[in-house]
């Protein structure tokens, strides 16, 4: 009898994870958002700022770094050193731009990880310090600046240009619940 009723919760458990995917289609993280990959260098002059960083990738394979100078119609400037360095159009493989990040974000992720041992002390004991003790307040500010420094640390680099970017279909990946006589599971079927 309770093995009955194992299997039968289990059933349901697996029924309802079913049902949940039975929508099923999750597209899978491309390496460079298609939004922010695109076939023209009119893109890198209008949202890459003059003097940003960027990383110039040229058809050969080698990088070039250094804040942006310009971008015309036949070449990429790039100042490195005390140069102007050209990069013609045509020799262009990937443009790349660090891309300037708030640490914000960080601050405020890593107060609300600090403040977690404090709201679970406060919703166990409320009436211990009549709200959050002194040292709930020193995780939550210890936990913001962890955070802060932490994401100030991450340089994210933003693909602004691809030479030859495909515009074929988008890699994806569907998830659906396999239900026969004698099998039960889950299909997973990955498209590139």
């Amino acid at each position: 009898m309770i093995s009955l009723l194992c299997r039968g919760s289990r059933l349901i458990v697996l029924a309802a994870i079913a049902w949940s995917w039975a929508a099923g289609a999750a597209s899978a993280q491309a390496p460079e958002p298609r939004s922010m990959t695109t076939l023209s260098l009119a893109v890198v002059k209008a949202r890459v700022p003059i003097g940003d960083v960027i990383y110039v990738t040229d058809t050969t394979g080698a990088t070039t770094k250094g804040p942006l100078a310009a971008v015309t119609d036949d070449a990429v400037l790039i100042f490195v050193r005390a140069d102007v360095r050209r990069v013609a159009t045509a020799d262009v493989g990937r443009v790349e731009w660090r891309q300037p990040d708030s640490a914000l974000t960080g601050v405020v992720i890593g107060g609300a990880i600090g403040a977690i041992p404090g709201i679970y002390w406060l919703a166990a004991d409320p009436n211990e310090c009549n709200g959050m003790c002194p040292e709930e307040y020193a995780f939550i500010a210890i936990g913001a600046v962890v955070g802060g420094v932490i994401d100030h640390a991450i340089n994210r680099k933003v693909t602004v240009y691809a030479a030859g970017a495909s515009s074929g279909r988008a890699k994806s990946v569907m998830i659906r619940p396999l239900v026969m006589r004698d099998r039960k599971g889950v299909q997973v079927a990955v498209k590139f």
